[in-house]
Order: structure tokens, then C-alpha cells, then sequence
């Protein structure tokens, strides 16, 4: 299958992308992740790209023209309310001080809720606000086994639709789907949605490493997108062999944004 990662969504969307994961279980539980993300960034080349290309910058695309080299950018705290058979997440990305100051204290907004069942995670409603942009929601349709896209409320006429088949994610609850699972052995094709339409996410699973926390080394198992030439822009997660949480994700833009994102787990909270 095709791999179709979406570049253009990946700089909006996971300028705060967080991969936080739960256990389940029969009663409800709840827990908060907090995340340290970074930035490398080139601002020269997003320059050059849009003004060859005419297109406009969107809000958050200032970030990029603020970072010099690379820097700790935000934090990003999210917590997730998941029981045997529904699940909530809520997920709030802060820039730092100084950026927040210059920006306006813009936030990135996510929400998603949906079902919880013996295969993982299936998607219901997502929402994601991003800064001073418009309110992007998906909404499944199960019966006719479509998502439909909307803008500021779900009440109007959606802006788009599209058809799936089997499970269906998002961008918050695609790095859950191992938590209480197996990591996958092979490559694996994840359906999942940013709130503006439908993409595949191909991961294949690559070498292990370990990582410091508190002052022990925790093994973890990398998984990474393959590109190719319509699509150079790269990504990678770290889970943790033993729970099976993404302990790093590090994505990298394709020329025309000329930035590597890599969100960090700063404790890995007790399940």
C-alpha cells in the first residue's frame, strides 16, 4: 500500500504532536503526560519555499522564523481518561515564555473521544484547534463507514467526507494502539485522520535502544515511516519495550518547512 504521510498537515499538527499512552482496564482511570518539544529549524528555507511557491504562512509557522538553530519550544501536557470500553483525551500544547509572549499565547487544542475494545482504540470525534485558526473536527459515521470533516461546528454542512474500512485514528490516540498489545513485528498501516482528512501512517519496526530516566536505562523499540520521492518527510517513534509508551517522536519536514520536530517523555508516569 501506498504510504500517503501528509507533510503539510505534519508541520501543524505535530509542531505539539504528543504520543502519551495508557493501560486499560475495567474501571476508569486517569492519568497526565507532560512532553519537552524541540525544534531545529532553518527559517531561510520555509522562506525560500513560499516564495517560490506563493503560499501564505499559517499562524504557527512563526515558530519556525523564532528559532535559531535548535530550542526548547513548549510543553505539552495531556490527559487521558480511559475505561474498558470508552476513552477521552485532552491534550494541550504551550509554548515556552518567550515564544508564548510573541505569539500570544497561542495553544494547540486537541480532543478525542471514542470506543475502547480488545483491538485498541477506534476513533468517535476528534477536534483540534490550532493557535488562532479555525475549529478542524472529524466526526465517524459508523453505519456508512465514513468520516466526515467540518470547521467550527459539526452543526453545519461538512467541509469533506471520506470512506474507511476497518479501524479508524487520529493524531492523539495513534500512538496508544500498543499500550496492553504487542508491538508489531512487521510494518503496519495505521488509518488515520488530522482532523481535515484521511491518511494512511505506515510504521516499520527498526533497531532498539535505551534511554535515561531517573537515573535507570529503559529499552525501547524504534518504528519509522519509509519515504519516498513524493513524500521525503520522515518520522520515528521510540516505544518502551516494557509498557509500550513513545518515549521520543521525531519528525522530519520535507525542504519546503526545513525543521526536525522531536517531542521527548519527561517522566514516564506509573499505569
Amino acid at each position: 500500500m501506498k504510504n500517503t504521510f501528509n507533510s503539510n498537515s505534519v508541520c501543524s499538527i505535530t509542531i505539539f504532536t504528543i504520543f502519551a499512552s495508557l493501560c486499560c482496564s475495567v474501571a476508569a482511570q486517569t492519568a497526565q503526560f507532560e512532553y519537552d518539544l524541540k525544534i531545529t529549524a532553518d527559517p531561510s528555507k520555509r522562506a525560500a519555499y513560499l516564495k517560490e511557491s506563493g503560499e501564505a504562512p499559517s499562524p504557527y509557522e512563526q515558530v519556525f522564523n523564532l528559532v535559531k538553530g535548535s530550542m526548547q519550544v513548549a510543553t505539552v501536557v495531556e490527559k487521558v481518561n480511559i475505561s474498558k470500553d470508552r476513552y477521552h483525551i485532552n491534550s494541550i500544547g504551550t509554548l515556552g515564555s518567550v515564544l508564548s509572549t510573541v505569539l500570544q499565547d497561542q495553544k494547540l487544542i486537541r480532543d478525542s473521544v471514542g470506543s475502547n475494545g480488545p483491538n485498541g482504540l477506534l476513533t468517535n470525534t476528534y477536534q483540534e484547534k490550532r493557535g488562532n485558526t479555525e475549529l478542524l473536527i472529524a466526526k465517524v459515521d459508523a453505519p456508512k463507514s465514513i468520516v466526515n470533516f467540518y470547521k467550527i461546528s459539526s452543526q453545519k454542512p461538512p467541509t469533506g467526507t471520506a470512506p474507511y474500512t476497518g479501524r479508524l485514528l487520529d493524531m492523539v490516540t495513534v500512538g496508544y494502539q500498543f499500550i496492553g498489545r504487542d508491538l508489531p513485528a512487521k510494518s503496519i498501516v495505521l488509518p488515520v485522520t488530522d482532523g481535515r482528512s484521511l491518511k494512511n501512517y505506515t510504521l516499520v519496526r527498526g533497531e532498539a535502544w535505551e534511554f535515561p530516566f531517573d537515573g535507570a536505562k529503559v529499552k525501547a523499540i524504534r518504528y519509522y515511516k519509509t519515504t519516498s520521492k513524493d513524500d521525503t518527510a520522515t518520522f520515528e517513534v521510540w516505544f518502551s519495550e516494557k509498557e509500550h509508551l513513545p518515549l521520543r517522536s521525531v519528525i522530519g519536514l520535507n525542504a519546503q518547512y526545513g525543521a526536525t520536530i522531536q517531542v521527548d517523555l519527561k517522566k514516564i508516569p506509573k499505569l
